[in-house]
């Protein structure tokens, strides 16, 4: 009878543990794997993205902003106030205001 409780705590654990997204321990979600800051894009265009991800998920940005966008290079999230980075091998962003 021990053996079958054990084998069902082991099973609800492994579940729990497989459903949703990493922590990374400041109650943000871990983002994209990555080795160096190059790897690391910003979520939207024009400077209105408010996250980090890796190249292979970039969104398709436009040549061009239209006028008055906070960020015509598309370098950067949250009007310009981060720049996406490689932290802990994983994108994120890093707060610049």
């Amino acid at each position: 009878m021990k053996r079958n409780r054990w084998g069902l705590i082991a099973g609800a654990l492994l579940g729990l543990a497989a459903c949703g997204p990493m922590d990374d321990g400041g109650g943000g979600v871990v983002g994209d794997p990555c080795t160096q800051p190059s790897e690391c894009v910003a979520n939207g265009c024009c400077g209105n993205g408010n996250g980090a991800v890796g190249i292979a998920n970039a969104p398709s940005c436009p040549g061009t902003c239209p006028p008055g966008s906070p960020d015509p290079t598309n370098m950067t999230v949250n009007n310009t106030c981060g720049i996406p980075t490689c932290s802990s091998f994983h994108c994120t962003v890093a707060t610049r205001c």
